[in-house]
């Protein structure tokens, strides 16, 4: 039976590569389908101190370019874009940020447009990359790998195509692992989508590790968003706009 689906996995990766479509471009295309979705994340980092760091947000979300993103912690901040202009305040800050839609950087316009909860950040900015075909294994029999001549990434797909792991080496050589990343206790929140709703992150960085949990919770998707969640004024009162960081004394 093991090696039967090891083999139609196989089949998959061949029938995805005669349509010259990437093992990137399948995991993320199936991501298309979602127009709104809304759920909880909640990040903890232990500390060198022994404490935790925890990143606890509410995310609602809708094509095109409508976002509202309620942090709770470690500090109290708003992000709401109407489809058209992007607007961020931290509570207590003296102003806060706004930005057209049009003119935010590559990077904020990823973070924009990507499904909470999904890996799309991290296969974004493998765009461009050459992939290489890499041998499956007894626990990832779809594997892939990037490089953009500074680090090379793999993705592990599992038996249902779904990223399971995600990589990061030195080069492909892959002898120096800088980032790990496992997704597990996935929900499939629409018809061949799947949210992993644990994820678990392990840096190392010149010699030090850091590690990452998040969980995913309550999510929703392609359910209705209530329009006035994406309506700017009534979440800022009398706070004052600019156009850049350095005016919002964060």
């Amino acid at each position: 039976m093991r090696r039967w689906t090891i083999w139609m996995a196989a089949m998959v990766v061949a029938a995805g590569a005669a349509r010259g479509e990437t093992v990137r471009e399948r995991v993320l295309k199936p991501y298309d389908s979602i127009q709104s979705l809304s759920c909880e994340i909640r990040r903890d980092t232990p500390l060198p101190d022994g404490q935790t760091l925890r990143m606890l947000s509410r995310v609602y979300f809708q094509r095109p370019d409508k976002l509202h993103v309620e942090n709770f912690s470690p500090v109290k901040r708003r992000i709401v874009s109407d489809g058209t202009v992007f607007r961020s305040y931290t509570e207590g800050a003296p102003k806060g940020f706004s930005r057209p839609v049009a003119e935010l950087s590559e990077e904020m316009v990823r973070n924009l447009r990507m499904v909470p909860g999904s890996a799309a950040n991290l296969l974004e900015v493998l765009a461009g990359s050459t992939e290489v075909a890499l041998d499956p294994t007894s626990e990832f029999p779809v594997r892939a790998g990037y490089d953009n001549g500074k680090s090379f990434a793999v993705l592990n797909l599992d038996e249902q195509g779904r990223l399971a792991r995600f990589e990061i080496y030195g080069s492909p050589a892959m002898t120096d692992l800088s980032t790990r990343t496992d997704f597990s206790a996935f929900q499939e929140v629409a018809p061949g989508v799947w949210i992993a709703c644990l994820q678990q992150a392990k840096i190392t960085i010149q010699g030090m590790e850091r590690t990452e949990t998040t969980r995913v919770d309550n999510v929703i998707a392609n359910g209705e968003i209530p329009a006035a969640l994406f309506e700017a004024a009534a979440f800022f009162p009398d706070v004052e706009f600019v156009d850049s960081f350095e005016e919002i004394g964060e």
